[in-house]
């Protein structure tokens, strides 16, 4: 099971870079919020900045198999408001930088998270230069607190996931490295897990779809990655539920280049929605017991 996750005390002058941001209309979900994949999006954009500092000109690609990626949502984030996406280093090892990020709403926290960068040469770790160390530490920056999972060896074999997708690899989702970018892998894990949110609906709901499906999105998802993910190529994303309590569906992903296992993730959603007739909440967590992960 996922720990849970206690926001500590949040405010944009905790972050020492600070970025304007209004949401456009292709960065919005049907319900008018700020979509989960254009968060990570402000983030992945700090983080540049982080290490356009830091590198300068010249930096290095950090590449996205070496790194992952934490999001945690924490309030609506509606469209036509003003938006402060804040950034800083909150911890620097001998060959990685963790980062960590804050999105404001009129000062109030709607979103966390956090990005752990390797660097690297010729694909390889490599340590980091000194005086990028010295510049990372300059820039500072505070921690939040992490979701350690332990992650069982049964997630690295595809047959262990009851549900999946295949995933095709397409050349606009390519970064710099060219591989398949963070932001876009993460948009993977959603979109999958989706689709399994479409299953375990059924036809127990009237309401809009699309409505349904964002009271089930998750507003948790943290994405480790394992090897390169490229183009051309078609991978299979598998989920898994990990365990159902009071409130909560936690959810493991896999994603899975033929038999081999080059990405993992983890996320947590409700398992209940607004009834479409007004008459209080329809329960779905029994839904879930089919699919839990297999060993």
């Amino acid at each position: 099971m996922i720990p849970a996750f206690a926001p500590p005390r949040q405010e944009p002058s905790l972050y020492p870079l600070r970025f304007d941001r209004t949401a456009r209309f292709h960065e919005l979900e049907p319900c008018g919020d700020v979509a989960r994949a254009s968060v990570l999006r402000w983030f992945e954009q700090a983080r540049r900045a982080v290490e356009g500092r830091a590198f300068g000109p010249a930096r290095p690609i950090v590449r996205p198999p070496l790194s992952a990626v934490r999001v945690e949502l924490l309030g609506r984030r509606p469209a036509g408001a003003a938006y402060v996406v804040g950034a800083g280093v909150s911890t620097i090892s001998a060959a990685s930088f963790t980062c960590t990020y804050g999105l404001f709403r009129d000062g109030e926290c709607v979103a966390l998270g956090e990005s752990v960068s390797m660097h690297s040469r010729d694909g390889m770790p490599a340590e980091l230069p000194g005086d990028v160390r010295h510049k990372l530490a300059a820039i500072g920056g505070t921690r939040i607190p992490g979701r350690e999972v332990e992650r069982d060896p049964a997630r690295l074999v595809r047959d262990a996931y009851p549900f999946g997708v295949d995933v095709r690899a397409r050349a606009g989702e390519l970064d710099t490295s060219r591989t398949v970018g963070n932001v876009a892998l993460a948009g993977w894990y959603l979109d999958v897990l989706a689709e399994l949110h479409l299953d375990v609906l059924g036809h127990v709901h009237a309401q809009p779809v699309g409505c349904t499906l964002d009271l089930l999105a998750p507003r948790s998802l943290s994405v480790g990655h394992l090897a390169d993910v490229f183009y051309p190529g078609t991978y299979r994303v598998g989920v898994g539920v990990l365990d159902v309590d009071d409130s909560s569906v936690h959810y493991a992903c896999g994603l899975f280049d033929g038999v081999h296992c080059v990405g993992l993730a983890e996320a947590i959603g409700a398992h209940s929605v607004a009834s479409a007739a007004g008459r209080g909440a329809v329960e779905l967590a029994h839904r879930f017991d089919r699919l839990r992960m297999r060993r």
